[in-house]
């Protein structure tokens, strides 16, 4: 019987986990930029404004806040 260790089962989850995070930032980071820009070059685009918020409020709640954990069935430290 081979033994896992440590290392190969715990460090793949949290690469991935990583590397989304990464995307994530990246992803948020660009949408913020953009905010910016819409909101000091035309700012009558409230609804874009709100609406690039609100899909961003989204990622940081079920990226970086872990609320997917909260109801999974699974508990992992």
């Amino acid at each position: 019987m081979a033994k896992e260790t440590k290392t190969e089962t715990q460090e793949n989850p949290r690469k991935a986990a990583l590397t989304a995070g990464k995307w994530v930032f990246l992803m948020l980071a660009v949408l913020t930029i953009g905010e910016f820009t819409v909101a000091v070059i035309a700012p009558p685009w409230i609804f874009a404004l709100w609406l690039a918020a609100i899909w961003k409020a989204f990622y940081v709640v079920k990226d970086y806040m872990h609320i997917g954990r909260a109801f999974g069935g699974e508990e992992s430290h």
